[in-house]
């Protein structure tokens, strides 16, 4: 299971971020794997002599009814081709008003496949990491594999490569990093790879059993958040650069907190280590501005442009009314949506935006730049409430108190902000955003349930 994870992690990050057609393909094909692999760890559980069910499998049973739901739109076509003026066309059908429905039933039942592959894939850690230790190696693997691709984008970068793969691969967004297409996808990739190396920093930190800092694993690890840190900015993602920002100030309070109270337990000044720590903290602000500081001030540039247009306009901005087209799109179905990754062909019915450069024709848009609003659109209260469910259960299953480890904290507050992004963007669209989202998720409720009896795992 660990090896098929691995490959399929490294294979998604650095194949265009899984976004290539033909790479989804193979991710959907690699995922089902995934699902042999879960069928057959639950199967050689059951066949242990006195072996209950793995005690995980509680938290699946909102992922079985989001896939029945989802299956059964896919029998209940919402939209039919039509050749309209020598053209193929979509056009509204006679869908069952009380069943779900699709208006591409082909589009949803791949998603849903690819969907299933890349939860189950990192739902398997659950049932095969027995150790701190194990789930501390899967971390590893992500941070390291997230580091080489930061240090190839940022000489891509510097190099002024115009496309992927320094120029080899054209890219279709002008704003690409490392092996992603969209600037955006990479920023949120990097916001939880960070938070997993701030994770097992502090972990290092705290467990000691070496000379100094300068001999133990902190250091480098410092160094793997500071290259990490750096290419967000490098990219051009302005939203990723201020959240990211945001996760290493508090870090980095958390642990001058940390230094202060262990000064003080040794009844030592804490002056120097703190004014040395905050001056390495600012000198790595300056290093990280210095070499992005041309990125850094065209993106502000265009910043102060949008807010000087927006001020003088004094109208609802574009993505203020992609978003009310997207809420009026899923209050039309409300409970089942109009079926999972059908947006782009069923939102030109509802989008109002026009624009003169098409000739006053609509603006189009394969993404809500919304999760949220575009799972409602898709798969209705129902099915956002279902997915939702996916996450609350595990959280609501661990015996926070009983947690002494800060690794899991950090691992979801990284998983909280992309939460909270996906109310302004759609790094779920992305398949290396969404599997590194479900394996750091599933990576901290391992190693709290492992944490909060320390006695029994190691």
């Amino acid at each position: 299971m660990l090896v098929h994870f691995g490959t399929l992690l490294v294979f998604i990050s650095w194949a265009f971020g899984g976004q290539a057609p033909w790479v989804r393909h193979i991710i959907a094909w690699w995922g089902t794997a995934g699902l042999g692999l879960f069928l057959w760890a639950c199967a050689s559980r059951r066949r242990s002599p006195g072996e209950p069910a793995h005690p995980a499998l509680r938290f699946l049973w909102p992922l079985w009814l989001f896939d029945l739901v989802v299956l059964a739109s896919c029998f209940n076509p919402s939209f039919r081709e039509a050749v309209i003026g020598d053209r193929p066309s979509l056009v509204l059908a006679q869908p069952l008003p009380w069943l779900p429905s699709s208006a591409r039933p082909l589009l949803t039942a791949r998603e849903l496949w690819q969907f299933n592959g890349l939860v189950l894939s990192s739902f398997n850690l659950l049932l095969v990491l027995q150790r701190r230790r194990q789930v501390r190696l899967v971390l590893l693997l992500l941070a390291g594999n997230a580091v080489v691709l930061a240090i190839f984008g940022t000489f891509q970068k510097l190099v002024g490569s115009s496309g992927l793969w320094f120029g080899l691969v054209p890219s279709p967004n002008h704003h690409f990093f490392s092996t992603f297409i969209y600037h955006n996808h990479w920023g949120t990739f990097t916001l939880l790879n960070t938070a997993v190396c701030v994770a097992l920093l502090f972990h290092y930190h705290r467990r000691g059993g070496h000379r100094d800092i300068w001999h133990s694993p902190v250091l480098l690890g410092a160094v793997a958040t500071l290259l990490l840190a750096l290419s967000i900015p490098l990219s051009s993602s302005r939203s990723c650069t201020v959240m990211v920002g945001l996760l290493l100030t508090g870090a980095l309070g958390h642990f001058l907190l940390r230094v202060i109270r262990r000064r003080r337990e040794l009844r030592q000044s804490a002056a120097l280590p703190v004014a040395a720590i905050i001056l390495g903290a600012l000198l790595a602000v300056a290093v990280i501005g210095y070499l992005g500081r041309r990125v850094i001030a065209e993106r502000a540039q265009l910043t102060a442009e949008q807010l000087t247009r927006l001020s003088q306009e004094g109208t609802l901005t574009t993505r203020l009314i992609l978003y009310r087209d997207t809420w009026r799109m899923a209050a039309e179905k409300p409970w089942f949506g109009w079926g999972l990754e059908t947006y782009a062909h069923v939102f030109p019915v509802f989008n109002t935006q026009r624009t003169f450069e098409l000739q006053w024709g609509t603006v189009f848009y394969a993404e809500a730049h919304n999760d949220w609003l575009q799972s409602l659109a898709e798969v209705g209260f129902v099915g956002t409430t279902l997915l939702a469910l996916l996450v609350l259960l595990p959280l609501a299953a661990v015996p926070w108190r009983r947690v002494g480890s800060v690794v899991p904290r950090y691992l979801l507050a990284g998983c909280a902000l992309l939460l909270l992004y996906a109310w302004l963007e759609f790094p779920f669209a992305n398949p290396a955003v969404m599997l590194t989202f479900c394996t750091i998720f599933y990576c901290a409720i391992r190693y709290a349930e492992l944490d909060a009896a320390p006695r029994r795992h190691g």
